[in-house]
């Protein structure tokens, strides 16, 4: 009874371990570090995007990152500055913004956005997504992302992105989210401004160069392997304990 015990305690702890051990993590760095651990890649830089496309009612396909990927992006009503009612979204952009600007080479558009917007994968889930992320310097709100899974399923999030310094205009910095299991379905940038509010003093973000890939195989365990394998071999010194009384 009591080894029968043991195995089922034994069971659940590694179905534990083995749920953590999938969780999607966070990258932030050069995207050169990023990418030396895919296996495979493809980036994309807007530069086949409308200028001035919104994303709203009819979002923007991204046929290169996969068939069936596409930026769906939001909006807000508002009263402008002579209390006429406007419509605020995200957009693709070329010129004319302060502090964002494309990072593609040879490139000329990038998006920008004040509003939270997502990006989804249509029904083939991919292991690893990342963004150049543009003017977060002077970004007075926040930046949050939700990793998503089939049925659009929150699998996991990452509140507050810790953007690095120097704070200042034009920052540039590389972003990505590796699973394992091959489950992100979508991820949906959540922006927070200071004052919403205050729709005339919105601070905005630009995003470029977008990619996903696929995980290269690793044969070095992860920390989570290592303890599988560790409590696996101390269950059965357990159960052998036992089987000799």
């Amino acid at each position: 009874m009591r080894m029968n015990k043991i195995l089922a305690g034994l069971a659940l702890t590694l179905s534990a371990l083995s749920a953590v051990q999938a969780a999607p993590l966070l990258y932030s760095g050069s995207r050169s570090g990023f990418e030396s651990n895919l296996s495979t890649f493809t980036s994309y830089g807007l530069e086949n995007q409308n200028l001035n496309a919104t994303g709203v009612g009819s979002p923007l396909p991204l046929v290169a990152l996969g068939a069936g990927s596409t930026l769906t992006g939001g909006f807000k009503n508002y009263k402008g500055a002579n209390d006429e009612d406007l419509v605020l979204t995200g957009l693709i952009k070329n010129a004319g913004s302060s502090g964002r600007y494309n990072t593609t080479p040879g490139g000329s558009k990038w998006w920008e956005s004040a509003l939270n917007f997502s990006i989804g994968f249509g029904s083939s889930p991919v292991e690893a997504f990342g963004f150049n992320l543009i003017d977060y310097g002077d970004f007075a709100g926040t930046l949050s992302l939700d990793i998503l899974g089939a049925g659009n399923s929150v699998i996991a999030s990452f509140a507050s992105l810790d953007l690095p310094v120097p704070a200042n205009n034009g920052s540039l910095q590389f972003f990505g989210v590796s699973d394992t299991s091959a489950s992100i379905y979508g991820v949906r940038f959540k922006l927070a401004q200071v004052d919403e509010d205050a729709v005339l003093d919105y601070d905005w973000l630009g995003f470029d160069d977008l990619m996903v890939g696929s995980r290269a195989a690793n044969n070095v365990p992860e920390p989570g392997s290592l303890a599988l394998v560790g409590i696996s071999l101390l269950g059965l010194a357990a159960v052998r304990r036992k089987a000799r009384r």
